[in-house]
């Protein structure tokens, strides 16, 4: 009988446990929003496993493996995409996009009438220049600010003085840019700089003549007076939002999911934007310009604090501070390298380079011989960024010698007796084309984490300016076998694959083909290693369970695509933290 009565309440009790079990609040069980099935699936984790599944939730991967694995996961209400055997890759991460922003450049860009306009790059010499600057001018009203942009480092453009602008802009405050750094003003224009500089007209970031007179033309803490200070924003309406809408969707169908750029005050206030209304479709991991080019660089800190990491959701992030470049570009001479070029290449630059941080345009200062003090220029800057806890990143580096200035600048920094808070993110230089073997015991010991561009763009002219050297650049299966995950930079991101896999430019040079690189690599390059740039790898740049669900699905498997055809891969969907951003029509 005791038995009989045992058993029977044992057979309540788990009739109780499984009615429980039927009951579970609805609100407490969370499938997977979206499951990916029947695929190819590079994930670039560790061990470059291939998979045919993912499912995720909540923005994030909740798994990831076989179709079995991953289905039984599915829910009443989880969409099953079939890929069809479709190749799938982490979303790519694509450094040094600034120019993918709205004014992205604000601080050099035409701006007329509240408007921004392109580089005039159809003015070819100064008679052309200055013909335009007229008529341009005279539609605005007097005492107008009025801003251009001239042909990038246009020899015509900087030999130009305020005696050249000044009788075609009599009544308008004037200045025009030629490179990030240097900047030609009319005297109104000068007026109101000098007001605002410290040192005033005294300071050297203003050239001066023989006879100690202003010639107009500026550079460093002074451009940034003018290209920052003085110079207006521009309305933020919808037409501007709109825009940059359209730009994050032309990243996002090439599988880009992720940018890090320098960004200035005025494309973050468009970002946010799209972030309040719930349209932005790119993340945004941006190395912050107010520091740029400023003469008041401690002030500003002081008032502003540190809001490294300081973000909108998980779409938008600050990881740094931006400044200006110590060097130029390779293709035209003034990339600043410790070996002299072969020769000029026909551009007046020293055979070094040029030094931006220490003169205008093309001259001969060097960084060695100290002649502005380093005090007056972007030096000082990395030093106020540094002593507030500001990693410096974003930054445009091409020569060994501006490398080495970084650097320097970077060491003095950290041991300032003075430091307030040390940076805990890393340090970041983009391009990158001329490393040197002395100087890789400082970007590790600093940890200076560093992209590769700028290998493609005007090759005859660097073939010109460096002869057989163009073979030693970027040099990238040394790099990784001496531990450094080096990464690909840019917005064309097949493009860029296939240049470092074949190191073939686009008129079928081959530079340094024992430096080539297989496919798993380059797609690590591209996606995790970019994502360890900005040290966000622990989220970002490869398929695993935890991280953030980005991903690009392609129209062609990337790992046998004819190398000749990679750039050609079409991208058929893009997945942004789970979201579908982008479908192929």
């Amino acid at each position: 009988m005791k038995r009989t009565i045992l058993i029977g309440v044992l057979v309540c009790l788990s009739a109780a446990g499984l009615r429980a079990q039927t009951e579970i609040p609805p609100e407490l069980i969370w499938y997977p929003d979206t499951i990916l099935q029947n695929g190819k699936i590079l994930t670039v984790d560790d061990s470059s496993r291939t998979v045919e599944a993912v499912a995720i939730r909540d923005g994030r991967f909740l798994a990831v493996g076989s179709n079995a694995e991953v289905l039984r996961l599915r829910g009443p209400a989880t969409r099953v995409i079939d890929l069809q055997g479709k190749t799938v890759i982490p979303g790519f991460v694509a450094t040094d996009a600034d120019n993918d922003l709205v004014a992205g450049n604000l601080y050099k860009e035409t701006l007329i009438g509240g408007k921004i306009f392109g580089t005039l790059d159809e003015l070819k010499t100064k008679a052309e220049i200055l013909r335009e600057v007229q008529q341009r001018v005279a539609t605005r009203p007097p005492g107008e600010m009025v801003f251009f942009r001239l042909p990038e480092e246009s020899q015509d453009a900087l030999r130009l003085t305020r005696d050249d602008l000044d009788p075609v802009t009599p009544r308008n405050p004037v200045a025009a840019s030629v490179t990030s750094s240097d900047m030609i003003v009319n005297s109104l224009m000068l007026a109101k700089l000098v007001e605002r500089m410290p040192m005033g007209e005294k300071h050297p970031a203003i050239i001066k003549d023989s006879n100690g007179k202003p010639t107009g033309q500026v550079y460093g803490q002074a451009t940034g007076v003018v290209g920052w200070d003085l110079r207006p924003w521009p309305t933020i309406d919808e037409a501007m939002a709109e825009e940059q809408k359209k730009m994050f969707l032309d990243l996002n169908r090439q599988g880009i999911t992720t940018m890090v750029a320098h960004t200035q005050g005025f494309s973050l206030s468009v970002v946010n934007v799209l972030y309040h209304r719930n349209e932005l479709t790119m993340r945004l991991f941006a190395a912050h310009d107010f520091l740029r080019q400023n003469p008041f660089a401690e002030a500003y800190l002081r008032r502003l604090g540190n809001l490294v990491d300081f973000g909108l959701g998980d779409m938008v992030k600050i990881v740094g501070a931006g400044l200006a470049s110590a060097d130029g570009n390779a293709d035209i001479g003034s990339a600043l390298t410790i070996e002299p070029k072969l020769r000029s290449g026909g551009y007046a630059f020293a055979p070094e380079g040029e030094n931006k941080w220490l003169g205008y345009g093309p001259h001969q200062s060097r960084w060695a011989d100290k002649t502005v003090p380093k005090e007056l220029t972007e030096w000082t800057n990395v030093q106020a960024a540094v002593k507030y806890g500001w990693p410096t990143t974003g930054v445009h580096n091409v020569g060994d010698q501006a490398t080495q200035i970084w650097l320097e600048s970077i060491d003095e920094a950290l041991k300032q007796p003075d430091l307030v808070l040390r940076p805990w993110r890393p340090f970041g230089m983009d391009h990158n084309l001329f490393w040197n073997p002395s100087q890789e015991e400082m970007i590790k010991r600093l940890d200076v984490r560093r992209g590769l561009g700028k290998m493609w763009s005007g090759t005859a002219q660097a073939v010109e300016l460096y002869g057989d050297r163009i073979h030693d650049v970027q040099p990238v299966p040394e790099l990784i076998q001496k531990g450094y995950p080096v990464h690909i930079e840019g917005t064309n991101p097949f493009r860029e694959l296939q240049a470092y896999i074949t190191r073939k430019d686009r008129q079928g040079r081959v530079w340094g083909p024992d430096q080539a690189i297989d496919r798993p690599t380059a797609l690590r390059m591209k996606t995790l290693w970019a994502a360890r740039y900005i040290a966000e790898d622990k989220d970002l740049g490869s398929i695993e369970k935890g991280k953030k669900a980005d991903l690009a699905v392609l129209g062609a498997d990337f790992l046998t695509e004819p190398q000749d055809q990679i750039e050609r891969i079409p991208v058929v969907m893009t997945i942004v933290g789970g979201r579908i951003v982008y479908e192929k029509p």
